[in-house]
């Protein structure tokens, strides 16, 4: 369901599809290739290096035939099933670790791509990477200290709050395997800021070996023996494995009986006037909708991570704009998500994160360039759409 399109907003979208490849051919892959050369752990170590794997999953995906056209860097997500990539950990011994992008390298300085975030697009690698001090520190300085011992990593870019969440901090699990399990102790290293999200999720799903250990970030340290894990989620896809959700559910959920009684409608008032703005203009027209089906707005800039999971364990329904907001789905056993978009695109990470939590999900797009932009919401469309879920 789509709102209609400016003349601009339609221009505007036409050129970007025939710009982005040129720009990606003629600027972007040859500077990623020289400045950001990557190797793996089989070519620096071999092919009979342990190597230990969570069991890949495939889920089908029939909703995605209905849906528009994927944002370009998705579109490889588009199909009738999705099966998760390689998810690993392994030891690599003697390597550079540089803590403010979380990137691992050999000391021939190439980057292991085990620590790059998975299918993230040129542009975004372009943003996130190509800055002068990374690039110092890559190419000119020494390391600061070497630590010994076994470690392991979990911080990375990106780093935004759903990324905290979601590709950052699960990263951590893969130190369960039993492989590791007679070490005496893993150093888990982390750099500030950190945010709730790592202060409280990461203590609960290490395992006991495992001790937090602070870096400073903008430093390269050598580490005698880490333990790389790869990242649970790609660009794009929330989707967690089951394993995961799991433990997440055994150790951070209320220990009590979900009600199931919240019919939640997630405000972004405060982030009208911010970067990522993403407020819904005719919010008072959607909010008086959303009241007859006895919803509640919640702005949840106001609410610590502790009361945001009990109050999303008890969600029946969630609506609310593409954001950080949603994420917090992860928390609920079982609930409706209802998301609102801010393109006439998907943009895939919430599809794909309820996919893995079992939620129904449903979407309503609107008609802006890009996912940073204040819009408005078809309320029709939305009511419909609640309709079939409460009458």
């Amino acid at each position: 369901m789509t709102a209609r399109t400016s003349p601009f907003e339609t221009a505007i979208n036409a050129i970007k599809p025939a710009i982005r490849p040129l720009y990606s051919q003629l600027v972007l892959s040859p500077s990623i290739a020289f400045l950001l050369d990557t190797t793996t752990v089989e070519k620096e170590c071999g092919k009979d290096h342990p190597i230990y794997r969570l069991p890949k999953e495939t889920v089908p995906t029939p909703e995605v035939k209905k849906m528009p056209p994927f944002d370009d860097p998705f579109k490889y997500l588009e199909g009738e099933t999705y099966t998760t990539h390689d998810i690993y950990s392994s030891v690599v011994e003697d390597v550079l670790f540089e803590p403010g992008n979380g990137l691992v390298m050999t000391q021939s300085r190439k980057i292991f791509a085990e620590s790059m975030y998975p299918n993230m697009d040129k542009i975004t690698i372009w943003g996130a990477f190509l800055n002068q001090s990374f690039l110092k520190r890559k190419f000119f300085e020494q390391p600061v200290e070497t630590i010994p011992g076994y470690t392991s990593i979990y911080q990375g870019l990106p780093n935004g709050y759903y990324h905290k969440f979601i590709d950052l901090v699960p990263r951590c699990f893969l130190l369960n395997d039993p492989a590791y399990r007679d070490i005496d102790e893993i150093k888990v290293l982390y750099a500030d800021p950190t945010a709730e999200a790592e202060e409280i999720i990461v203590p609960k799903i290490i395992p006991e070996n495992a001790k937090l250990v602070k870096v400073e970030p903008g430093r390269l340290y050598r580490l005698e023996k880490l333990i790389l894990p790869t990242f649970l989620t790609q660009f794009g896809s929330g989707y967690l494995p089951q394993l995961y959700i799991k433990k997440l559910r055994e150790t951070c959920l209320p220990d009590r009986p979900s009600q199931q009684n919240k019919r939640i409608y997630i405000s972004r008032a405060k982030s009208a006037s911010g970067l990522k703005k993403r407020h819904i203009l005719n919010e008072e027209e959607l909010f008086g909708e959303l009241q007859k089906f006895g919803f509640e707005k919640y702005v949840l800039e106001d609410y610590s991570l502790e009361e945001k999971i009990e109050l999303f364990y008890d969600a029946e329904t969630v609506v609310g704009a593409y954001g950080g907001g949603i994420t917090h789905i992860l928390f609920s056993p079982k609930v409706n998500v209802l998301e609102l978009q801010i393109m006439a695109k998907m943009q895939t990470y919430y599809y794909y994160l309820a996919k893995a939590l079992g939620h129904p999900f449903e979407f309503v797009c609107s008609n802006k360039a890009n996912n940073r932009e204040n819009f408005s919401v078809d309320v029709p469309a939305v009511v419909e759409i609640l309709k079939k879920w409460h009458g």
